[in-house]
Order: structure tokens, then C-alpha cells, then sequence
């Protein structure tokens, strides 16, 4: 974290100063950090509760993997903040679903540092894909806060925190209103072009092969192609939140 605050702060201020813009910058990545925590934590209590109660969000049979990114920066390379999002989501979901994923949680993003109320903000939202035969469920927190100090604001404009959880869901006990409500994303995100009933019809016929049972007698056997087989395996993430009780690498 030193390296960091040292990288960001350069040479260009008197001792003293130099000194107490690293010990300001020090404090917010480790805010940053303790949010990433807080964020991991949340989310994983949330999942284990999932599709529980008045919770309506989808229910999973396992947690799979998440991964993390603390961040400081500028306003002239915050356009950059989405492309690290990206490059934590290579490796985490499969290349046919990346683009889907990609542009979800870039609008997220967009969402998170468009906001121009107050000088905190966060989000939580969560997305579902269709990988082989496996519906995955993503849940994403994202955090930001505006430096206020005028010393710090050439150096360092927001700090920014994010978490990426990758869960198994549970489609039995998913109902077709719900399935509708969350997968429609996905299916507009990978068919930019596709209408209302399209997008309806490619919910109904997917959900319908997790619950055979529940298709009407009366609806038309549509006709799409099998699903492959196999269940993709993430390649990074963090199976226990250990990791943050151990000592950390700021990104």
C-alpha cells in the first residue's frame, strides 16, 4: 500500500505534505479494503439466505468463487474503472457468456460513478447466465467515495471498491415470474435486437428445460438447440473469505 500511496503522491510536494497526503490516501484504501470485506461477507449472508422468506432473489445450492478490486484514481483515467471490472471477469465466467457479463456490470459500473448525489455511493445488484447446462447467479457490489481534500484531488479523485460473487442456482425453486424478471437482462444483453415477446419466448423455453414439469400441455414445444454439456470451472476467485483475514495486496 505504500507503494501505492508513494506512486500517486510522486515527488512533486514539500516533506510534510507529501507525508500527510500518503497518510490520508493510506486510510482510504484501507476503507476501500474494509468495504471490499464488508461487501464479501454481505453477500455471502444474503446468498445463504436466498429465495428464503420475503427474500425473492433467486435461491442457490452452492457458492462457487468471488473475486475483489480496490482501486484510487483520477477523473482523466476513470474511464478505466470498467475495463478493470472486465479484466476480473475474464477467467471468472465462460468466453460465450464474457460479452453478456461484460456489458451487465459495466452498466453497474456506470450506474455506481454516475450518481452526482452526496460523495459516497453503492450499488448491489445481481444478474444470472446460462453456462452448459448450469444457471449461474452473479451478485455485484460496488463502492465509491470522492476525496474532498484539494492537496489529494490532483492525485487522487475516488477510491473505489468492488466484489464479484459466482453462485450455482437452484432452479427448482425458482418460479417462472422470477426466472422472467432477472434472466430477461441477460437474454436483451445477448440479443440487442430481439423484441419483447422474443425476449419472453427465449425466457419461457429456457426455464421450461429446468422444470419440465411445469410446462403447459398446451404450449408449442419450441425448437432451440441442445444445451452443451459440461460445467465450466472458474479460474480465479477465492473460495473463503480467510483472504481477507490474511495480509492483503492492494491492486
Amino acid at each position: 500500500m505504500a507503494a501505492i500511496t508513494k506512486a500517486l503522491i510522486g515527488e512533486d510536494a514539500s516533506g510534510a505534505l507529501r507525508d500527510e497526503c500518503s497518510a490520508h490516501l493510506d486510510s482510504l484504501m484501507a476503507l476501500g479494503q474494509a468495504k471490499s470485506q464488508y461487501y464479501a461477507e454481505k453477500i455471502n449472508t444474503n446468498l445463504l439466505g436466498a429465495g428464503q422468506g420475503t427474500d425473492r432473489t433467486f435461491p442457490i445450492s452452492s457458492i462457487q468463487s468471488f473475486v475483489y478490486q480496490t482501486k484510487a484514481y483520477t477523473s482523466d483515467n476513470a474511464q478505466n474503472i470498467s475495463s478493470v471490472v472486465n479484466d476480473s471477469i475474464k477467467g471468472f465466467v465462460s468466453g460465450d457468456t464474457t460479452s453478456a457479463v461484460t456489458t451487465m456490470v459495466s452498466g453497474f459500473v456506470d450506474i455506481l460513478f454516475g450518481s452526482a448525489e452526496g460523495s459516497e455511493s453503492e450499488i448491489l445488484r445481481y444478474c444470472a447466465i446460462l453456462e452448459g447446462v448450469s444457471m449461474i447467479r452473479l451478485d455485484f457490489a460496488g463502492w465509491s467515495r470522492s476525496v474532498t481534500s484539494k492537496q489529494l484531488k490532483s492525485k487522487c479523485d475516488k477510491v473505489s471498491a468492488f466484489v464479484l460473487y459466482r453462485s450455482i442456482v437452484d432452479m427448482k425453486k425458482v418460479s417462472l415470474n422470477d426466472f422472467i424478471s432477472v434472466y430477461q437482462l441477460t437474454v436483451k444483453a445477448e440479443n440487442k435486437d430481439l423484441d419483447a415477446a422474443g425476449v419472453l419466448k427465449k425466457c419461457q423455453e429456457l426455464y421450461y428445460l429446468f422444470n419440465p414439469q411445469d410446462k403447459p400441455a398446451n404450449m408449442l414445444k419450441a425448437s432451440i438447440p441442445p444445451l452443451r454439456e459440461g460445467t465450466f470451472q472458474p479460474s480465479i476467485g477465492h473460495e473463503s473469505l480467510d483472504v481477507f483475514r490474511k495480509q492483503l495486496v492492494t491492486l
